[in-house]
């Protein structure tokens, strides 16, 4: 079990819409502590395509008193689009190894994960996946076979290309993930594992979390998307959030059998 959870930006945020952002992050970090405890991370990108990533073995509590978190946060600006944030609760590969830690970068694509998949070893022996594996969790996997299609994650056919992923893949996930060269769109995979999303029209972010308690307690009964449905890929579009608000702009669906 570990948590997640992320902010996407809508642009033009003011000074005292990013300080609050900034409080309201950390506060989701601190509350999905309880979800993972023996690592934290966090990656920030701008829409120059820029990233800030910092991970470490500790506890969210620690983590955000370090200096490599607060220097993330302190780089939030209005270019800002997208915040992770990840708690982490082992089942194989130790903490230790910051490899281990999320957010995992594999080439394009910058992700956090909650969930178990089984089937990670045979992956990494028999896909075509660019790269050595740097780590031993088993979140590695998922995210460097999406870093294996995210050359087509602008185009119409990325929905046929996930759902290839999603059949290959055996386990569960709740997984976040960005590409820099796309620096306005988060990319949310839901199967078995719980993540919920809430829009702010007054800060103009949408917030994503596994602990949809955090969302009630911080927003109230305005909060009321108890959960997004599973087997299903969704995209966001900092750019088009007043539109969508918590609607993506695009569904993709996943592969489900028994075997699962």
């Amino acid at each position: 079990m570990c948590g997640i959870n992320g902010i996407l930006i809508s642009p033009g945020r003011t000074p005292s819409q990013l300080c609050r952002i900034r409080e309201l992050f950390t506060a989701n970090l601190l509350a999905n502590e309880q979800r993972g405890r023996e690592a934290t991370g966090i990656a920030l990108l701008n829409k120059d395509s820029s990233i800030r990533v910092n991970k470490a073995p500790v506890t969210a509590s620690r983590f955000i008193h370090s200096p490599g978190y607060l220097g993330v946060l302190d780089s939030l600006s209005e270019k800002t689009t997208i915040l992770l944030g990840h708690t982490r609760e082992p089942t194989k590969g130790t903490p230790q190894k910051n490899a281990n830690n999320h957010p995992i970068i594999r080439g394009n694509i910058i992700g956090v994960h909650n969930g178990t998949i089984t089937n990670d070893d045979l992956i990494f022996a028999q896909q075509t996946i660019s790269g050595e594996r740097i780590g031993s969790v088993d979140s590695e996997a998922i995210i460097a076979l999406l870093d294996s299609i995210s050359g087509f994650m602008n185009l119409p056919s990325y929905k046929k290309h996930l759902y290839k992923v999603s059949q290959v893949v055996i386990g569960s996930y709740a997984i976040l993930y960005v590409n820099p060269a796309l620096p306005y769109s988060i990319f949310l995979l839901k199967y078995k594992n719980p993540v919920s999303v809430h829009w702010d029209s007054e800060l103009g972010a949408l917030i994503f979390s596994s602990r949809y308690l955090f969302l009630r307690k911080a927003f109230g009964r305005s909060a009321i998307t108890e959960g997004l449905p599973g087997r299903t890929g969704f995209m966001f579009d900092a750019r088009m959030l007043n539109k969508y608000k918590e609607h993506p702009i695009q569904l993709f669906s996943l592969f489900s059998n028994a075997e699962k």
